[in-house]
């Protein structure tokens, strides 16, 4: 009880932290239909977006990781919110494509060394019960994934336009940032001796991190494509679109409540298999009836629910078998 009174307000800031992560990477989806118009293009060539945000995502993950070996992991994550927020109130008004993406791509990496830090510095706290925190740390990134397509839905619907939404977005990062500031950072696990559980370990981190690539693209695709997939399909308008993207992130959230508890009496591999087998499960159903409004909620809703136990589950298993560092993770 000491132990988790010790850790529980740093790792609820952590939580806030992704609960706004959530918000920012949610909402470029149904963003799509109206910087296309900003920026005088077609849907497919706005679809840039997509790549330059996750090569930024990439780029945040890879030099913001190997970062928060080096700095306070606190004031690193406070000054990368800061930049979420400053590109959420940009992103709205700028009129050329060329600098949206670049836009797009910086926001990428800001979100990408906040989502490597909120994983590496909780493990760093060394909390009981890592393997439901890291279940609720990431059902936190679903609230506000959520969160995010229902307030830009509202404000369509007020405005007919995006960028209240955004700047709302913005505004509600800046005091989560603020809250890093005075609380200690934690400090990175001191590495095994030399020789012992890490030789010929190298396979394992290769199989987590493709793991990895593999499911958190089924995870991104998804959600940010749903909104048009419904719209150019009829299956939807803007409004129901931008629910449908809600229910996708609401039975993410859901499924990531379920396995804060089932990791508590389930090993993190059968977890992840169950996932993997849901997952295959819904897309199938999607595959066989991509017409049907009634396949394409039923798939959504157990495709966010199967997918929601894919992130946390693989970093618990990397840090019951790895000793993790901000580049490692």
């Amino acid at each position: 009880r000491y132990a988790v009174a010790l850790v529980l307000p740093i790792v609820g800031t952590y939580f806030l932290a992704y609960i706004v992560l959530g918000m920012t990477t949610a909402t470029l989806g149904p963003s799509l239909p109206y910087l296309a118009s900003n920026v005088g293009t077609t849907l497919r060539g706005i679809s840039s977006l997509f790549v330059a945000h996750r090569l930024g995502y990439m780029a945040g993950s890879f030099g913001g990781g190997r970062l928060y070996d080096r700095v306070r992991g606190n004031s690193l994550m406070f000054a990368v919110l800061l930049i979420v927020a400053a590109s959420m109130v940009v992103i709205p008004l700028v009129p050329v494509l060329a600098l949206l993406v670049a836009m797009v791509f910086l926001l990428g990496a800001a979100e990408g060394t906040v989502d490597v830090g909120g994983n590496i510095l909780l493990v760093w706290t060394r909390p009981p019960k890592i393997g439901s925190l890291m279940n609720a740390l990431h059902l936190f990134f679903g609230l506000g994934a959520l969160i995010s397509p229902l307030i830009l839905a509202r404000v369509i619907q007020g405005t007919g336009g995006i960028r209240p939404g955004y700047w709302l977005i913005a505004a509600l990062i800046v005091p989560v940032a603020f809250l890093l500031l005075p609380q200690g950072s934690p400090v990175p696990t001191p590495a095994p001796p030399s020789g012992t559980a890490s030789r010929g370990r190298i396979l394992l981190p290769l199989l987590i991190a493709l793991f990895f690539f593999l499911h958190v693209a089924a995870e991104s695709s998804y959600g940010a494509w749903i909104y048009t997939y419904s719209l150019t399909k009829g299956l939807a308008d803007q409004v129901s679109a931008g629910y449908l993207t809600s229910a996708f992130w609401g039975a993410f959230t859901f499924g990531r409540l379920v396995t804060i508890f089932l990791a508590l009496k389930i090993d993190a591999k059968v977890q992840l298999g169950s996932s993997v087998t849901g997952a295959l499960g819904s897309l199938i159903v999607l595959l066989i009836w991509p017409d049907s409004v009634s396949a394409v909620w039923i798939a959504t809703l157990a495709y966010g629910i199967s997918l929601a136990g894919l992130f946390p589950g693989s970093m618990t298993l990397a840090s019951e078998n790895l000793h993790l560092t901000g580049g490692i993770t």
